[in-house]
């Protein structure tokens, strides 16, 4: 019996560094939030899978805003094979909320929402307008909201990140999904966590328990450290990220052939290159091939989205300056000559 409950514990994370993000919800998004409510996984992509396996069952709809990260998809559809997804395009280059859309695809068979601010891979942030209108359907509708919240350190602008689970009327609904990743550079250590009402919470325990056992302890304790440790990297980091977001206005705007969205948080721009006729596939192959600049392709991050890429901004600035180079000879050449 002590042997279950010590594996159950150590699937849920250690006790002080759950308290250590509960703590953290409240102080910095407003969260009323208890160390049970709380599992810590290997990587925020095991908590979108938890998540949705623990909401969804065969024949249930899932709205999901488009474009997102790539991974968002596919974990939907492989926690729940049966569920119906409707992926729903921002619109414009300012890829602002579908209400309309979005409206009229609630229906009493809709259970989850699933939403990425700020959005990776725009950049943007929610509008005012924009966070009372998702507040309103979750509060008017028996669904779940999950809000994928792993960029929210990384602001560029002085806008407020706004976490949707700390409306206290909808706080019950709302799944909050983060990690350590971005923030604190710990991609490859594999950290994240959810938060959750106690009963999601226990469902996804349960899962997590059998499919990951528990995350290692060394890296919580990593986790713990960057909690209790100064954040001042990441001033120096946001800095160089508005450097080089300047250098992509200026790609933008000595380019009559390029457009794209506007990063107010996070590291990734999104890039149209309708103007070259090519997929977002073939321009980034023949992108890399041509010259040896990176990019992922945007039909990964939403099937509406093949003619545009997403640009990191997280190389050094003097690597950024001259990818931003090739890329616009490289969109030149194939609007001008077709190559």
């Amino acid at each position: 019996m002590n042997m279950g409950l010590t594996r159950y514990s150590a699937a849920q994370g250690l006790p002080e560094l759950r308290e250590l993000i509960a703590e953290k919800l409240y102080r910095d998004n407003g969260i009323e939030a208890s160390a049970d409510e709380i599992v810590v996984t290997p990587g925020a992509r095991n908590t979108l899978y938890l998540a949705c396996a623990a909401t969804l069952r065969p024949g249930d709809e899932v709205i999901n805003f488009t474009p997102c990260y790539d991974g968002n998809i596919s974990i939907i559809k492989i926690a729940e094979p049966q569920a119906i997804v409707h992926n729903v395009p921002l619109k414009g280059l300012d890829f602002v909320i579908d209400k309309q859309r979005i409206e009229s695809l609630v229906n009493p068979k809709t259970k989850l929402i699933v939403i990425n601010y700020p959005n990776n891979p725009t950049g943007r942030m929610l509008l005012d307008d924009e966070i009372e209108f998702i507040v309103r359907v979750v509060r008017d509708n028996e669904l779940y909201l999950i809000s994928d919240e792993i960029y929210e350190k990384i602001t560029l602008s002085d806008k407020k990140h706004i976490s949707p689970a700390s409306f206290e009327d909808i706080r019950e609904k709302i799944i909050t999904v983060n990690g350590f990743s971005k923030a604190y550079a710990m991609t490859g250590w594999r950290i994240g966590y959810v938060h959750a009402n106690k009963e999601l919470t226990a469902l996804m325990l349960k899962l997590n328990l059998q499919l990951n056992a528990n995350t290692a302890a060394f890296i919580q304790k990593a986790a713990i450290a960057a909690l209790t440790g100064s954040h001042t990297h990441l001033d120096e980091f946001i800095e160089n990220l508005r450097a080089r977001r300047k250098l992509y206005e200026e790609l933008i705007a000595s380019n009559v052939h390029l457009a794209g969205s506007y990063p107010e948080a996070g590291f990734f721009t999104f890039l149209d290159i309708s103007s070259t006729g090519l997929s977002s596939d073939t321009f980034c192959t023949q992108l890399l091939e041509e010259t040896g600049v990176a990019m992922l392709p945007g039909i990964s991050n939403g099937p509406e989205f093949d003619t545009f890429c997403r640009i990191s901004l997280a190389n050094a600035t003097e690597i950024i300056s001259e990818g931003f180079e090739k890329l616009s000879d490289f969109v030149d050449g194939w609007v001008r000559h077709g190559r």
